[in-house]
């Protein structure tokens, strides 16, 4: 066998167990669905409680483009969402800022700001009692959610 062969025989075997390595990863993978997540107000009021969807846990995500942590979360419940494509929908709340009838409606004071709705329509949590329970649902699934909002520790050396 000559030099070139040899090097080509090496390269299609390094091709080919890439390929089975990559192959198991995905079998592994959960698979993940479209995320059920849609944007149902821009700062109007707004019943909650009609979109939540029947069958579905439901989080309403009240929140603004302005805020930060709100940009951090909101990636996190779409993959939440995407992982559990028949149990949850997000629905989202743009307040747009303080002066717009929704925030007003629902009292917010601060963002991010998430309702949950059980399956049935029935309010479960409001607020920062939403992460316990949808750990409590969701178990590891949803542990980037609860960390996405978490502030930094400032432990002493």
């Amino acid at each position: 066998m000559t030099r070139g062969l040899r090097v080509l025989a090496v390269a299609a075997a390094g091709i080919v167990g890439a390929a089975a390595l990559l192959g198991a990863y995905a079998l592994k993978r959960a698979p993940h669905g479209e995320a059920d997540v849609r944007v149902i107000t821009h700062g109007e009021r707004v019943d909650i409680q009609a979109h939540a969807v029947p069958g579905k846990y439901t989080v309403f995500d009240f929140y603004a483009v302005w805020c930060p942590p709100c940009r951090a979360l909101s990636p996190a419940l779409e993959r939440l969402a995407s992982r559990n494509t028949g149990k949850l929908a997000i629905r989202k709340v743009d307040i747009v800022d303080w002066t717009m009838p929704v925030a007003e409606q629902y009292g917010i004071e601060e963002l991010p700001y998430l309702v949950l709705f059980d399956g049935n329509g029935r309010k479960l949590a409001v607020g920062e009692a939403v992460f316990d329970e949808l750990d409590r649902l969701f178990g590891a699934d949803a542990l980037d959610v609860s960390r996405a909002t978490e502030k930094p520790s400032t432990s002493a050396m």
